[in-house]
């Protein structure tokens, strides 16, 4: 039998291939059998003119839930997103490709064909997106508006009501607390207790600090005097400042004259003068007219000491 070439109108060209040996430059072998032809070896192709591709997935070996998708003389796995592979056996570690698909700090963990998240408390979900709201297992008393929280909840009280349930009288609607300090009701017995603003103490701040005896407050000798809620320094002289802390500089002024130097002093001051000027009472500098055994000041002519012979 010679072997032909098959009609172009039998087979169409996306289905020629080369053959091997003894026919290397044929596209199909074309085969004449009781006057028909039929063609053979197109590998993934059946039927006489190699029109039928061959469904390869009838016996695939996708797992895990996997699509089969036939090609020629071949399949390919289409794998759900949990898993990956040819055959589509090996397992996602979602906790590895998503490290953040757990929410609001839960734990993730990587499960065969899956993952977990573990929930921190007040958070429930697949990924613990969900904010559980512990309002709806809350026990405010008296009236109390429930305000939702992560994990906890809040009772907010009605008006003379306290406690963190509001099931306490608040103590504080009588006003206690004196001297404008700060009253809180304790949340667990409903009693007052009371901040107590400086120079205030008691239970209901008032009573008065004496802070001249607390210690010594006034600085430099300066005189302490108690006032209600505080105190007052009367400063020695040369000091200032609300503790007299503060030293005066007298030499400020600049009372010294005619090129004198001042120097500042504990309430006073001196100044040093230069050759032929003399200083009354340490201050100022005046200059000095020798007159026999005496000086004078030819500004005011009185004595200012004893002149060297």
């Amino acid at each position: 039998m010679t072997p032909v070439r098959c009609p172009s109108s039998a087979i169409p060209a996306s289905f020629l291939v080369p053959l091997a040996a003894p026919h290397p430059s044929s596209l199909a072998s074309c085969s004449l059998e009781y006057t028909t032809n039929y063609c053979h070896w197109f590998a993934g192709f059946r039927g006489r003119n190699c029109e039928i591709n061959i469904n390869d997935c009838e016996r695939h070996m996708c797992q895990n839930g996997a699509t089969c998708v036939d090609g020629v003389n071949t399949y390919t796995c289409a794998c759900p997103p949990t898993f990956t592979g040819p055959y589509c056996t090996e397992d996602v570690d979602e906790c590895a490709v998503r490290p953040t698909i757990c929410k609001n700090g839960a734990t993730c963990t990587n499960t065969v064909g899956g993952f977990s998240c573990i929930c921190v408390n007040g958070w429930t979900g697949e990924v613990c997106s969900e904010n559980i709201d512990d309002c709806t297992a809350s026990a405010c008393f008296n009236g109390a508006t429930c305000i939702d929280r992560v994990g906890s909840y809040l009772c907010q009280c009605t008006p003379g009501k306290t406690g963190l349930l509001c099931h306490l009288d608040d103590a504080c609607a009588s006003n206690p607390c004196h001297r404008g300090s700060l009253c809180d009701t304790s949340p667990t017995d409903g009693g007052y207790i009371c901040t107590c603003p400086p120079g205030y103490k008691g239970v209901d701040c008032t009573e008065d600090i004496d802070e001249c005896k607390e210690g010594l407050p006034c600085e430099h000798n300066g005189t302490c005097v108690n006032t209600p809620g505080s105190f007052r320094c009367n400063c020695s002289k040369g000091f200032t400042g609300p503790r007299c802390e503060i030293n005066i500089n007298e030499c400020e002024s600049n009372p010294c004259h005619n090129q004198g130097t001042c120097l500042d002093e504990r309430g006073a001051f001196r100044c040093v003068c230069m050759p032929g000027r003399i200083s009354l009472y340490r201050h100022s500098c005046l200059a000095c007219v020798v007159t026999a055994r005496y000086c004078t000041t030819n500004e005011h002519g009185f004595p200012m000491g004893h002149a060297s012979n």
